[in-house]
């Protein structure tokens, strides 16, 4: 009974540093890959984030010089105004009538600084990009002028 009992212990023994030499592997490896996504997470954000940055240089929103230029507006709540302006000339049935094509009209605006928007645009023809010079009135009306066009071809 004693050798039973001796074997046992031996054997209960032998099993708890296998289980801890296996959890202590386990935790490490779970570690390692945590670790090593978290490092691709970080650098991941860090590109997306440059990226961004890149993308909003040509950005009215984080241009200080064209928002100097116009000190007078609260810019914020300018943008909205002038897209709205701009989106009201595609009512027209015949289109939008600073495009020089039939029938489009614009979808999507950035404005680029103080003086110009880029604005893409689709129709029967096709779809292109507009850039829009626009001008604020003393008495907040706005004017655009259509600087130029790309229409691309259809396949």
């Amino acid at each position: 009974m004693k050798k039973i009992i001796l074997y046992a212990l031996i054997f209960s023994v032998l099993m708890n540093i296998f289980q801890f030499m296996y959890s202590t592997k386990k935790f490490n490896f779970e570690t390692a890959q945590n670790e090593k996504y978290r490092t691709r997470m970080k650098d991941s954000l860090t590109k997306m984030v440059a990226e961004k940055e890149e993308g909003d240089y040509f950005s009215l929103s984080y241009n200080d010089k064209a928002i100097d230029y116009l000190e007078q507006y609260d810019v914020q709540k300018l943008m909205p105004k002038v897209k709205e302006k701009l989106m009201d000339l595609n009512t027209n049935p015949a289109g939008n009538k600073l495009i020089p094509y039939d029938q489009m009209v614009i979808n999507k605006v950035r404005f680029l600084n103080h003086r110009w928007i880029i604005a893409d645009f689709t129709g029967p023809s096709g779809w292109g990009e507009i850039i829009i010079k626009y001008f604020i009135e003393k008495d907040e009306s706005v004017t655009f002028e259509t600087a130029e066009t790309l229409l691309y071809p259809q396949e």
